[in-house]
Order: structure tokens, then sequence, then C-alpha cells
């Protein structure tokens, strides 16, 4: 299970019915249980599958996050609704929630279609994409505690829609999770030092929570582990190189140079070491140390 799976699961089953009535868009549904993670066959790709009941009976909620751009989403997807209709016995609606935009030239498919010797296989999704969601205007309604972390990733999202976020997230008893989900989410789309600033504590403090550690432990799917990973070591080489400018004025492009290629472990250590180093010295021997 990839990292958006780890988030995106504790994020809907934290308040199941919260997020199932706002991504289906009907207040009066009731989730009568989350279904056992066991279901190993459609929970593998997953996030959430719950028993719910509107006006006209129960029904199978089937929700999956989408970090990335995926080929193979809309035919894993009605192999899972198949497979879940077939083992609960009641009528599923597959929603896919889209965290970011597909590259250019692919596009998002709303069912899955195909016609065969006169034999035709349809399946609609309920589709969601969050960039075309405009991020202030979410925030100005009501919405689960559990989509805040999603919010940066929004049309229209600043610093300041980030730190609104981070301000409802701080009322929440678990509000040590919310922001680790949230801060890797924002760095995809935000500078990793600012966002490290706003939420006002350090990568170490990520690297200890509970969620972060299940992320690594459980592996990073590729598509995330390349956006955050990235993003952070990007994000760190510049905020090295600014926090040695202000300290000591005049940086060597050598020492830029050797920053290039560094892991986001050593560049998180560096960091320290640049706030911390008595003198630029210091620095450019923990730096050796490192290539």
């Amino acid at each position: 299970m990839g990292s958006k799976d780890i988030g995106g699961k504790y994020l809907i089953d934290r308040d199941p019915e919260s997020w199932i009535r706002w991504l289906l868009k009907d207040d009066s549904l009731e989730v009568v249980k989350v279904l056992s993670p066991e279901f190993q066959f459609v929970t593998r790709r997953t996030d959430s599958i719950m028993q719910v009941i509107d006006r006209d009976g129960p029904f199978i909620a089937l929700a999956e996050l989408q970090l990335h751009f995926d080929r193979g989403m809309p035919a894993r997807l009605q192999n899972y609704t198949a497979m879940a209709r077939q083992k609960y016995g009641l009528n599923v609606v597959p929603v896919v929630l889209f965290l970011t935009e597909p590259p250019p030239g692919a596009e998002i498919q709303t069912c899955y279609h195909t016609e065969f010797r006169g034999l035709v296989t349809h399946q609609d999704f309920v589709v969601i994409k969050l960039w075309e969601m405009d991020a202030k205007e979410t925030l100005r309604r009501p919405a689960p505690a559990g989509l805040l972390p999603y919010v940066p990733l929004m049309a229209n999202a600043d610093e300041d829609v980030v730190r609104e976020c981070v301000r409802r997230i701080r009322w929440e008893p678990d509000h040590e999770e919310l922001e680790t989900i949230l801060a890797l989410f924002a760095m995809i789309k935000f500078d990793p030092e600012r966002i490290i600033k706003i939420v006002r504590w350090h990568m170490t403090v990520l690297e200890r929570s509970p969620i972060y550690q299940e992320i690594l432990e459980k592996g990073l799917e590729q598509g995330l582990e390349q956006g955050i990973e990235q993003g952070m070591e990007q994000g760190m080489e510049h905020s090295i190189v600014r926090i040695l400018q202000r300290r000591f004025e005049i940086v060597p492009a050598a020492v830029e140079d050797s920053l290039s290629g560094l892991t986001s472990t050593d560049l998180d250590t560096l960091l320290d070491t640049a706030l911390l180093a008595p003198d630029l010295e210091t620095f450019i021997r923990e730096l050796e140390a490192k290539r």
C-alpha cells in the first residue's frame, strides 16, 4: 500500500459518513459500516469500501483516491466493482477522487466501456477532479476535516489557504496526523521550506509521525515518491543555500553544486547543520562528509 493509500484510507475512515456525503453530494446518506480490509482483492488499491444506506436501501460505496494519472484505473475499478457486487450482493457506487491533473494529452475516463463480438461491458464512475474545485470556496462551505489536507491541491490555493487549513486542523484531536498528510500533499505544489514554516515544525517532527512512519514501512508508491522526494530535495537544497547566505553572506558556488544529488535524509541533516553551525567551514566539512 503506497503513501497516498495510507493517507487516503486514514482520512476517509476517520469520518466515513462525512466523506461519502461530500463525495456523493447527499447529506441523507448513512454509513452502516466500513467493510473489512481483509477483502484484499478490492482494498489492495482501493482506499475505502463501506456499506451505505439511503432512502432506497443499502448499497456499497467504493472510494479510490488517485494521485497521478493511471491508464489502468478504469479496468481495475470495473473489476473491483464487479467483485464487490458479487461478494456483498448489493449495488456498488464506485467513486474516484483525482488529486492532480493528468499529463498533456491524457484524458481521464469517467467509465469503463468495451465491446467485443456484440457483447458490451459498461461501468460508470463518479469522478471528482480536485484541481477543478476552488480552494477558497471549499473552505467557505461545510466539508469533512479529512478533506483539509487535500485543499492545497485545489485551484486558487495559496499560502493563506494552507495556513487556514492548518488552523482548522489544529482543532481536531488527531491534528498531528492530519498535519502530516497535509504537509506531504502541500509539498507537491508548494516549496517544502514554506510548508515547514507554515506548519511550524521541522522535517524531524514529520518523520516521527506514525502516519509518516507507516508510509516508510509500507513503501512509497512510485509517483508520490518521486513527487514528494524530488520536491523535498529541491526545496531543501534551496533552503540550505538561503540559510547559509543569510548567516554567512557569501556561499561558494561549489557548495551549491555539492548539494545536488544528495538524498533527502542527508539534506535534512545538512539543513540542521546550516541552522546550527558556528561558521561556514563547519558546514562545509559536514557537507564533504556526505559526498
